[in-house]
């Protein structure tokens, strides 16, 4: 502070009439910028690019983040901010002021919990990832403290508005079934007739004695050849007398 005050009084003294509008704009210059130090004194500044530009800042401070860290989404539209998870917190760069800041879903909405222990191994923010529309980060913190007898820690799901910076209480919707395949074989509108089987008389295998299916009929006796007719007897007296001829 008092290096402060001993700037201001060597460029007071360097005021006269001609310049006294050039000054005082200086003055005022000097204050704006010790205010805004004080008001972002809990934040980290990447002062050495404050005259790059959006894609540029984005691009130089990925190079220096933290090793482990993961890169959740990079925004160069109005957002101009890179958010990325490391031990278990959720970052932003503002790539516009050149600001880092830690996101925390408690002062983004009272009702969020999450349970920092820098002692254990699971606290803080899980997971985050970013939805398919790109609007909202998608994130599982644990709320609580994990008990001996609980195999899982207690997590909650929110979901951040990356343009307005609002929490909300998120549901995973829940996970789709797989589809079932298709069959490849192409089926007729109308169902097909269903002929009659033929039925198929069983064969004898290889090795199986056949028998005859009826046993051989007798040979036929042959018929009586025709007796010639006998003729009656003449009565007597009336017996036929051959004559031989003259």
């Amino acid at each position: 502070m008092k290096e402060y005050i001993k700037k201001l009084q060597e460029l007071l003294k360097q005021i006269n009439k001609k310049h006294l509008i050039a000054a005082a704009a200086a003055v005022v210059i000097f204050l704006l910028g010790f205010i805004s130090g004080c008001s972002c004194s809990g934040r980290h500044g990447f002062g050495s690019g404050k005259n790059l530009g959006i894609n540029e800042a984005l691009d130089s401070f990925v190079q220096v983040i933290p090793e482990g860290s993961q890169v959740i989404a990079r925004f160069t539209d109005n957002r101009h901010s890179l958010f990325y998870l490391n031990s278990g917190r959720l970052m932003r760069f503002n790539a516009r002021t050149k600001m880092l800041e830690e996101v925390i879903p408690y002062e983004l909405n009272k009702d969020a919990r999450v349970y920092y222990n820098e002692k254990e191994d699971v606290q803080g923010i899980l997971s985050a990832q970013l939805s398919d529309d790109e609007q909202f980060i998608i994130i599982t913190a644990v709320t609580d403290k994990k008990q001996d007898n609980e195999e899982e820690p207690q997590t909650a799901t929110y979901k951040l508005n990356t343009s307005s910076m609002n929490l909300l209480p998120f549901t995973p919707p829940p996970v789709k079934a797989a589809p079932v395949k298709k069959d490849s074989v192409r089926r007729s509108s109308a169902p097909a007739k269903q002929q009659q089987a033929i039925p198929v008389e069983d064969l004898p295998e290889v090795g199986d004695i056949v028998q005859p299916e009826d046993a051989p009929k007798p040979a036929a006796e042959p018929k009586p050849a025709p007796q010639p007719e006998e003729k009656p007897a003449a009565p007597r007296g009336q017996e036929t007398i051959l004559v031989p001829a003259e």
